[in-house]
């Protein structure tokens, strides 16, 4: 479904999605006040996120216990998201706040092509800087190829869980907050998403299922994955894509460190910082460009 073109008229400033009303011709309402939606965002996400870990880490749980919480928890932001959309007045349908609709076609299905492309780069170069500087070994798993033509199909699967955090992270918070800047919006949802991450990842350190290192790399890698996932949100104006995003880097990035090189849990610290390190500036890379190419089409508009 393509939506009816909601662009200002030639040598007007365009209107911002959170001040468009739903209805074709409305006034514009005031945009919502970006420190009510994240206090109301925030405290309704802590509280269910505590409502649901605490009580397993007080007894003690394993990491399949952990594990068995994570659909529940991807699908908390889009609630709190919306509890936000009516402690701030539900100005505009929250469906087009969190950019679920309208839906742009063409543009999505664009950017989703060069999402799948770009994550097909990374992991590739990665692995090849890799295994050329000797940091990792090429040591393919029997199951490599069979699993190959499955890593698009899981990450379609994916999507049913990173959806539900995309609407909120991507959707609805960067709908809010993008009045500050393209860049400024994407770091600040991306170091609000790897915190919340935080008490799981800590949780698994406690359980023996990740260590310390293994922490601190996942936070780092939250951050810089946040650069691509909000370029996606903004070069195709949808949440669409940036749950794209999110997947395949669940899939692809996970595919390749764990089916064609040495483990992580087998490196030592050096060369376990030194590939993160390369994994960082080639993601981080892909992102600045993604980020630059957002910001000059937002200047065309």
């Amino acid at each position: 479904m393509t939506a009816r073109d909601t662009r200002a008229p030639e040598g007007t400033a365009p209107v911002p999605d959170d001040q468009r009303d739903s209805a074709p011709g409305a006034t514009p309402t005031p945009a919502r006040d970006p420190r009510r939606v994240l206090t109301w965002f925030v405290g309704t996400l802590t509280a269910i996120t505590a409502a649901v870990l605490v009580p397993l880490a007080v007894a003690g749980a394993d990491a399949d216990a952990f594990n068995a919480t994570v659909p529940l928890l991807s699908w908390a932001p889009t609630l709190a998201a919306f509890v936000a959309h009516l402690g701030t007045g539900r100005r505009t349908p929250f469906w087009r706040w969190a950019a679920v609709r309208p839906l742009r076609t063409g543009r999505v299905l664009r950017t989703a092509g060069l999402l799948l492309a770009v994550f097909v780069a990374v992991p590739a170069v990665t692995t090849a800087v890799g295994v050329a500087t000797g940091l990792v070994a090429w040591r393919p798993t029997d199951d490599a190829a069979a699993l190959a033509p499955l890593v698009l199909p899981f990450a379609l699967v994916a999507m049913l869980t990173v959806t539900g955090e995309e609407i909120a992270w991507r959707g609805a918070l960067h709908t809010t907050l993008a009045r500050y800047g393209l860049v400024r919006a994407t770091v600040g949802i991306g170091a609000l998403w790897a915190l919340w991450h935080l008490p799981l990842l800590l949780a698994y350190r406690a359980g023996g299922a990740m260590t310390g290192r293994d922490v601190v790399a996942s936070m780092v890698n939250l951050l810089v994955a946040a650069l691509v996932i909000g370029a996606a949100r903004a070069l195709s104006g949808s949440v669409w894509p940036a749950a794209w995003a999110h997947a395949l880097l669940n899939t692809t990035l996970v595919y390749a460190s764990s089916n064609l090189v040495t483990p992580a849990a087998e490196l030592g610290d050096g060369a376990f910082w030194a590939l993160q390190a390369v994994t960082w500036f080639v993601l981080g890379g892909a992102g600045a460009l993604l980020l630059r190419a957002a910001a000059r089409r937002a200047a065309r508009a």
